[in-house]
């Protein structure tokens, strides 16, 4: 029996320290006491996994959904609020300096880490006294393969039983090689990245945008938008000791949002929704596509006022088939030859196939209480796509 699809921070936490430090011992052992002291080893191979076990501290409840709800509003994001807290929580800066000042890993260090952006992580900083540079750690932390994404797939797979999860990141990280500023993967595991990339495209459909999945994340967004009518979560963002106290139980602690319905609704487990209506579009190129507030627009106009608005929503989840934001091709080195020769190619290019930008999910859900007019609601729908040359399917 798989354990009902059990996805703690923490767990996931331990598995990406783990992972981050496989793949830094991978990349840098070759060069240790050659241009690499043991001191700089230590100095790495200490802050990654840190960093692998810190990364989410900055989550609220709710995960992502916090995010888009409330972080975004203050043009924050958990990442953010995870550097904040390792630099200014004195009980996690006390263990950092006692456990590994050694390694001159310090709270400040870690704060850095995690809180660059793709951007701030090139840089002119040598490895040790190679000829590589800092900027390949990028790679490890939130590159086509991460360590993040790695166990999360992993892991997700193996407790919902998806199946999904059987790509060889041993292989994939084995295969790796520090080539100047980056990381190289060795071309001949380019079918096991072809194999991850597949692993992640079919656990996203399957897991992470699940019709119910995104039913759930649709209350969660409701109840939050709620929320922000009723308290000040400014005074959360300040207050470091009360934003790490938030969580999904704690929240619903809150006197002020104990009456809400959508919060009696998530406690309940009662979800008013049911998809009616999907539609799957492969993107050939970066284009987007209509955004839920162009189809919800169309929708309007086709159903009038005669049904309110709140009885339906449409949902647009879409996943880039690309896993790292900002790069386009991969590298790959290939050791049959003498120099061994590095070249580009884009990630999109796999041994069967080119796959498509990104691929759209299009859902339309109806609120159970409104079930009386769900053809007509789903005419609207079909009609909006038949106009855009799609098909629908359900």
């Amino acid at each position: 029996m798989y354990p009902g699809a059990t996805h703690t921070r923490f767990s996931h936490s331990l598995g990406v320290m783990h992972i981050s430090g496989v793949f830094l011992r991978q990349i840098l052992e070759p060069y240790l006491d050659d241009g690499v002291s043991r001191q700089d080893f230590l100095h790495y191979f200490f802050l990654l996994r840190l960093w692998g076990l810190t990364h989410d501290v900055g989550h609220g409840p709710f995960c992502h959904s916090f995010d888009d709800g409330v972080l975004e509003d203050f043009g924050m994001n958990h990442e953010y609020m995870s550097a904040r807290i390792v630099k200014e929580d004195p009980e996690i800066g006390a263990i950092i300096e006692r456990e590994l000042s050694d390694f001159d890993v310090t709270p400040e260090v870690l704060s850095e880490c995690l809180g660059k952006s793709r951007e701030e992580w090139v840089t002119d900083r040598n490895i040790g006294e190679t000829e590589h540079t800092e900027t390949a750690f990028f790679q490890i932390l939130k590159g086509f393969y991460s360590t993040d994404i790695i166990d999360y797939l992993l892991r997700d797979n193996l407790y919902t039983g998806a199946g999904y999860g059987n790509f060889d990141w041993q292989r994939l990280l084995l295969s790796s090689h520090l080539i100047e500023n980056e990381i190289a993967l060795d071309r001949k595991a380019k079918d096991t990245l072809d194999a991850f990339l597949l692993s992640r495209l079919f656990s996203f459909n399957t897991i992470y945008y699940h019709r119910w999945s995104r039913a759930v994340d649709h209350l969660v967004r409701k109840f939050l938008d709620r929320s922000k009518e009723r308290i000040n979560f400014r005074e959360y963002l300040e207050d470091l000791g009360k934003y790490s106290e938030l969580d999904e139980h704690s929240i619903f602690q809150l006197k002020e949002l104990r009456g809400l319905p959508e919060a009696q609704m998530l406690l309940q487990r009662k979800i008013p929704y049911r998809r009616i209506g999907e539609t799957v579009i492969g993107m050939p190129n970066s284009l987007s596509f209509l955004s839920e507030n162009d189809i919800s627009r169309s929708l309007l106009e086709k159903l009038g006022k005669k049904i309110p608005v709140d009885a339906y929503f449409v949902d647009t989840p879409n996943l880039s088939l690309n896993p790292m934001v900002g790069e386009a091709d991969v590298s790959l080195v290939d050791y049959s030859t003498s120099p061994p020769i590095t070249t580009r190619e884009p990630i999109r290019r796999t041994s069967w196939g080119e796959i498509p930008h990104s691929v759209w999910t299009i859902r339309l859900y109806l609120d159970v209480r409104y079930n009386k007019h769900r053809q007509e609601v789903k005419r609207a729908f079909d009609a909006v796509f038949e106009g855009a040359g799609q098909r629908t399917h359900y």
